[in-house]
């Protein structure tokens, strides 16, 4: 199943906002408070059924309307919409989507870490029933029994038969990603006096609670998605790599160094392969690697929420700094601080006035505040020795 297309009228922030979904991945970027995650949750809530309080009217609409076009797994084409007037915090929402569909969801909210717990005793799978997957859609998996199903999974590998071909598969891979990161960690073992993950690293092993919490961040989605689909579909089960619904992360980046932002988008691409995703972030290290057509940058024009017009080239923006990726995609209108902005207004206007002594004070404050390299430097003085002939 894929979502081709959602409609968004008057909720949120959001007045009327179309957007059409690459098939594999698709990322979301745009200022705080743009409507990031209204559009997943616009999303998400059309896999649900029930009420809810997350999704409000926008203030200037009388009534709002969510519309969405999917494409199932027979490859046939269908829409479904929803609409509703709620605005105040009290009232709640009445939402009938498609929920025959919601085990096809997989959302995941911020909250997303599986902490510290101890393991007393190593429980059976939890059962998802349809009324659990339509509170699934709306508040987002639940992340309390990853520990769980990960030792419970260790625990019977070792017995012949008792896990099925597809339950052994996915905990064959879900070994592999501790290495997936970095390839000098690996699984090790569960401590069998107290059901702890050991993790081998260059140090040596160490608790897996000891990992920093972007490795654990990592290991958390990936970790939470294979958990998810084994609860889900068990007659037939599925093995992970081959889900074909959708996977909703909000905040892809979060909890990461950039350096593994950089890496997140494909990893998951080589995880999940038949997965749609649609995720927001505020890493311009995860545009930087995404492919072209998987960026969706939503912008203000006229006070209204937009999908800006984006370069169209054959590498996406892999070839961008980081600098051009905030500028030109992400609509940061200023990559510097303020103080520096400052600066250079009155070094500038010192060199029109043909004021030597202040643009010298300023040159050299500048010379302070930039990186020891920076190209820019050569260009002031230059500019400075121009008025001091003069």
């Amino acid at each position: 199943m894929k979502i081709q297309q959602i409609q968004i009228v008057g909720v949120g922030g959001i007045q009327n906002l179309d957007l059409n979904f690459h098939n594999q991945m698709n990322i979301i970027c745009g200022p705080n408070g743009i409507g990031k995650t209204t559009a997943l949750e616009s999303i998400a809530h059309l896999f649900s059924y029930g009420e809810t309080s997350i999704l409000k009217r926008n203030v200037k609409a009388e009534n709002s309307l969510i519309k969405i076009y999917i494409q199932n797994d027979t490859g046939s084409l269908q829409n479904h919409s929803a609409s509703f007037s709620a605005f105040t915090p009290e009232k709640r929402t009445t939402i009938q989507g498609l929920h025959q569909f919601s085990n096809k969801l997989i959302s995941l909210k911020t909250t997303r870490l599986f902490g510290y717990q101890p393991l007393q005793s190593i429980t059976k799978d939890s059962k998802k029933e349809q009324s659990q997957l339509f509170n699934d859609a709306k508040s987002g998996i639940s992340f309390t029994d990853v520990k769980n199903w990960f030792v419970n999974r260790y625990l019977y590998s070792a017995h012949p038969g008792a896990l099925t071909t597809e339950q052994m598969n996915n905990f064959v891979f879900a070994k592999t990603c501790f290495s997936f990161l970095n390839k000098d960690f690996a699984f090790s073992r569960v401590d069998a006096s107290s059901n702890e993950i050991m993790v081998n690293t260059p140090s040596g092993e160490i608790y897996y609670e000891y990992l920093s919490s972007g490795f654990k961040s990592i290991l958390s989605i990936l970790f939470g998605i294979i958990k998810e689909i084994e609860y889900r579909f068990t007659e037939p089960k599925l093995q992970a790599k081959d889900f074909n619904g959708i996977i909703l992360i909000d905040e892809l980046e979060l909890h990461l160094h950039p350096e593994w932002q950089g890496k997140i988008i494909s990893i998951l691409k080589k995880a999940f392969p038949l997965a749609q995703f649609i995720t927001t972030t505020h890493s311009p290290h995860v545009i930087q690697a995404a492919d072209p057509n998987e960026i969706i940058a939503l912008g203000f024009k006229d006070n209204h929420v937009i999908q800006r017009e984006l370069p169209q080239t054959e590498y996406g923006f892999k070839g961008w700094t980081v600098e051009e990726v905030l500028s030109d995609v992400m609509g940061m209108g200023n990559t510097r601080t303020e103080e520096f902005n400052n600066l250079i207004v009155r070094f500038e206007n010192s060199i029109d006035s043909n004021d030597y002594l202040n643009a010298r004070l300023s040159f050299d404050e500048l010379n302070l505040m930039l990186h020891p390299h920076n190209h820019l430097r050569k260009l002031l003085s230059f500019q400075l020795a121009g008025i001091k002939g003069e």
